[in-house]
This record gives structure tokens, C-alpha cells and sequence, in this order.
């Protein structure tokens, strides 16, 4: 069970999935969705609590009989603001001054402008 497991089961095509030891545990993807291609992101929290995905869904949901529909439910949620390649680099930067892992999330997204062929 994982983010990466929720965008694909809400129907999103995953090209990459980084997570990241941020301050609050950010992961970035690079999906197509709806036909369009760029980048989302969200935070897994800073502690085991705070993880939405935790949150949601426990050991051993994956055998109920709603599970796929609760999964792809949450990962449609992070589907609705998807950013362009120049989006994602500057929000990753945002918090540089304090965020140690800033410049190495901006340097995987730069890594990974081309991984899929970009739709507008």
C-alpha cells in the first residue's frame, strides 16, 4: 500500500516517485492524467501519525471488498493540481532556506523532465 499504489488505482499513468526526507516527508510524481502530463506532490508528515495514507487505511485493507474503491478515492484527491515541469522546480525550491532536502527534490524533478513526452 502506498501514494504511488493511490494515483494509479484513481487512474493516473505514474513515469516516477521519489520520496523525500523533507521536513515533512514530501513525494513528488510525475504523472498523465486526464491527458495531461507534469507533476503533483504531497507530504507524508513528519512522523507516522501525521501520514494521511496511514491515516486511511491500516494493515490489512487491502483484503476488504472496498479497498480498491477507498484507493483510488484518496488517490484521486492529489489529482487535481498537476504542475508543469517550471511549477514543480520553483514550489520545490520554495522553502530552500530551511529545507535540506529542497535542492536535491529539484534536482530529481530536473532529472526527470523528460520521462514522459509532455501533453498540453
Amino acid at each position: 500500500m502506498s501514494y504511488e499504489q493511490a494515483l494509479k488505482a484513481a487512474g493516473a499513468e505514474v513515469h516516477c516517485f521519489e520520496n523525500f526526507g523533507s521536513y515533512q516527508g514530501d513525494w513528488w510524481a510525475k504523472v498523465t492524467y486526464n491527458g495531461v502530463t507534469g507533476w503533483i506532490n504531497g507530504s507524508c508528515g513528519s512522523c507516522s501519525g501525521c501520514d494521511a495514507f496511514k491515516g486511511e487505511f491500516q494493515w490489512g485493507d487491502d483484503e476488504k471488498s472496498d479497498y480498491q474503491e477507498r484507493l483510488a478515492r484518496f488517490g484521486a484527491e492529489y489529482l487535481d493540481r498537476i504542475y508543469t515541469q517550471e511549477d514543480a522546480e520553483t514550489k520545490s525550491l520554495e522553502h530552500a532556506d530551511w529545507d535540506l532536502e529542497a535542492d536535491e527534490v529539484c534536482k530529481y524533478l530536473k532529472a526527470n523532465a523528460n520521462t514522459a513526452a509532455r501533453i498540453e
